[in-house]
């Protein structure tokens, strides 16, 4: 996969990252309880925008993310979305808490047809590096049985650790539609809105890399992240997992 990425601006209220032909701008007021994110596609025009609202709160934060003046979400975060700072520390944290998890020595197995590996000295389980030659610093897919198996090189990964969550998400999303040609950028601003809560489970892999599963077959569905009853109506992969964590399924087929 050829990603070019180009970060433009980021500081503590600017954020703008052009991932090939998406450009991602997150501007945020100085005390981070508000912003605006702005996903353009620049082959399409099509642009999706969205509003954040973020309240301090003894135990964390409470955000809303507004589209087109509408509450399309609502949720309770122990961090806040909008820092910069917040993306490396949960996924260094995430990463140091991986390791002591792992108990027993490394094997390989099979999974959608393509070659993994798990156990000692591997955070989570992803395709076998050696088995397909894959180098850290390259961004390259695989295609398994069902799904599109993304490994994200790690000087991009490191892009998306040092961006704050909700461009972090939507600069995943954006890889995944260079992978997929099928979302533009529609499925970078569906990651950037609602499933930032979720990086808190996100870790990187024993190179500092980033995985990510969807499936080839897609489908129009009703989500609701993390809490009901706001929902969003999106065109998505019928399957979508990073790195060791899930957040769908509707393949039945479980996890590596």
């Amino acid at each position: 996969m050829q990603i070019k990425i180009d970060v433009k601006e980021n500081s503590k209220t600017s954020t703008v990252v052009q991932v090939n032909d998406v450009l991602i701008t997150l501007k945020s007021s100085k005390d981070l309880t508000k912003a605006k994110l702005k996903i353009e596609d620049l082959k399409t025009h099509k642009v999706y925008i969205y509003e954040y609202r973020v309240n301090k709160k003894p135990s964390g934060y409470i955000v809303e993310v507004y589209s087109k003046g509408k509450l399309l979400n609502k949720y309770e975060s122990k961090y806040n979305p909008l820092d910069p700072t917040a993306t490396k520390k949960l996924l260094l944290e995430n990463s140091k808490n991986s390791r002591r998890l792992i108990r027993v020595l490394s094997y390989s197995y099979w999974w959608d047809g393509v070659k993994f590996v798990r156990g000692y000295g591997v955070k989570y389980p992803h395709p076998d590096y050696k088995y397909y030659r894959i180098e850290p610093w390259e961004t390259c897919w695989i295609s398994g049985d069902q799904l599109i198996h993304v490994h994200i090189a790690d000087w991009l990964s490191r892009s998306i650790v040092d961006s704050p969550p909700v461009v972090a998400g939507a600069i995943i999303g954006a890889i995944i539609d260079e992978a997929s040609h099928i979302a533009g950028a529609a499925l970078g601003a569906l990651l950037g809105a609602i499933l930032t809560p979720v990086f808190e489970y996100i870790t990187l892999d024993e190179n500092g890399c980033i995985w990510v599963w969807f499936a080839k077959a897609w489908e129009w569905k009703w989500i609701s992240i993390p809490n009901p009853p706001y929902w969003i109506y999106a065109y998505v992969p019928k399957y979508l997992r990073i790195s060791a964590h899930t957040f769908w399924d509707d393949l039945g087929i479980g996890n590596p």
